[in-house]
């Protein structure tokens, strides 16, 4: 036998093996989840980016008219604070889990998320991907441009000329301390209202709050302060006060933070 058979006959030994496992191995792309199959959704735009990809005004007419529809920042608070989509929810990705399970109870929710990243996916995919996993059905991530989305942040005008600015509970407590007039809005429910709430602050359920506009001041540059338990529903209440005309508009999110 040709003693630099062996030799020889290693490098091919070690190419076979490794064919071998990469034939019994699932090769998953990181886009996808465990499945590595995705399941288009009738109705849906698809593009070469991926199937749950919206495009930014197809993201917007869905989340606009589906009812209890959630658009989701999944950036830092620092981030959100900045600059962010009216009547979007902050929640930081490591949060984002335990948040869904405590605050979205219905599985097939749409819920849109995005983090200003150009559509690359990037946090927003691995968010979309996450809230998959959690068995959420009707998930999607966007990049929101200003075709149809209007944004909100700190000292920042939306293109209607409203602020809609997030704030701590502190920074709530210095707007009532210095102006007699704000209002305090509480759209969560009675029962909720009644277990704990601001003293002086009016209660309107969110479902209600376009048919009451009228109850609240007739001044459209009025300050209102906007909260509720966990900040999905304040966001909505905040994008109804803005498209009914109010230029000053503050999210508090959660009543826990005045508490705090």
């Amino acid at each position: 036998m040709c003693k630099k058979c062996p030799a020889l006959l290693l490098p091919i030994l070690l190419v076979a093996a490794f064919f071998m496992l990469a034939g019994c191995t699932d090769i998953t792309s990181p886009d996808m989840p465990s499945g590595g199959v995705p399941v288009p959704t009738p109705g849906y735009s698809h593009t070469d980016r991926h199937e749950w990809w919206l495009e930014s005004a197809t993201a917007f007419e869905q989340w606009s008219s589906t009812e209890g529809a959630l658009i989701i920042d999944v950036r830092s608070e620092e981030s959100f604070l900045d600059r962010h989509v009216l009547g979007a929810i902050n929640v930081p990705i490591d949060e984002l889990s335990a948040f869904a399970e405590e605050n979205i109870h219905a599985k097939d929710t749409l819920i849109i998320t995005y983090c200003f990243c150009g559509g690359m996916g990037g946090p927003a995919l691995t968010a979309r991907n996450i809230l998959a996993g959690l068995g959420y059905t009707n998930v999607f991530y966007a990049d929101p441009q200003e075709d149809k989305w209007m944004f909100g942040g700190s000292d920042m005008a939306d293109k209607n000329g409203a602020l809609a600015v997030i704030i701590t509970g502190d920074e709530a407590k210095e707007l009532v301390e210095t102006n007699d007039t704000v209002i305090l809005l509480d759209v969560r429910n009675p029962d909720e209202f009644e277990e704990i709430h601001i003293e002086n602050s009016i209660l309107i359920p969110v479902a209600e709050l376009s048919e009451r506009l009228e109850d609240l001041p007739e001044d459209k540059d009025v300050k209102i302060i906007v909260y509720c338990r966990g900040g999905v529903r304040s966001a909505r209440a905040v994008e109804i006060l803005v498209a009914g005309g109010y230029t000053n508009v503050y999210d508090m999110q959660m009543v826990s933070k005045w508490f705090e």
